[in-house]
């Protein structure tokens, strides 16, 4: 699963709309929006997030995290390193090396925490 496709299946069945009927208003097969829902599909392109929401009628405020989660619901994250710092480069191989062993809450908190560094830095 990752963090879109459980968002987007919440809407969908909230709003009280079947697979059939959100593929036919993407214009995408059936198959495609179920391999989204369940993770088997990563980030969707723009265009399509922005079809969602449209079809949905999501808020302003629902359309941010939409898009907030797709992007951050790639399934193949690949990282090229050759232009980061030394450290930069070791934190992915750590991650990368690591991640399987680290707990859901342990996860959490280094989400949290990298979001939180990352807001201080932009704001300087």
């Amino acid at each position: 699963m990752t963090p879109f496709g459980i968002k987007l299946k919440y809407i969908r069945v909230q709003r009280h709309k079947s697979l059939k009927d959100l593929s036919r208003a993407l214009k995408v097969s059936i198959a495609y929006v179920s391999m989204l829902e369940n993770g088997k599909r990563g980030k969707p392109a723009d265009g399509l997030i922005e079809l969602i929401c449209s079809y949905f009628n999501l808020s302003w405020e629902e359309a941010d995290e939409l898009k907030f989660l797709a992007k951050h619901s790639d399934i193949n994250t690949k990282m090229n390193s050759e232009k980061l710092s030394l450290n930069a480069t070791m934190l992915t191989n750590v991650l990368k090396n690591n991640i399987k062993w680290l707990t859901e809450e342990q996860l959490k908190n280094l989400i949290i925490n990298i979001q939180d560094m990352s807001k201080q830095n932009q704001e300087k």
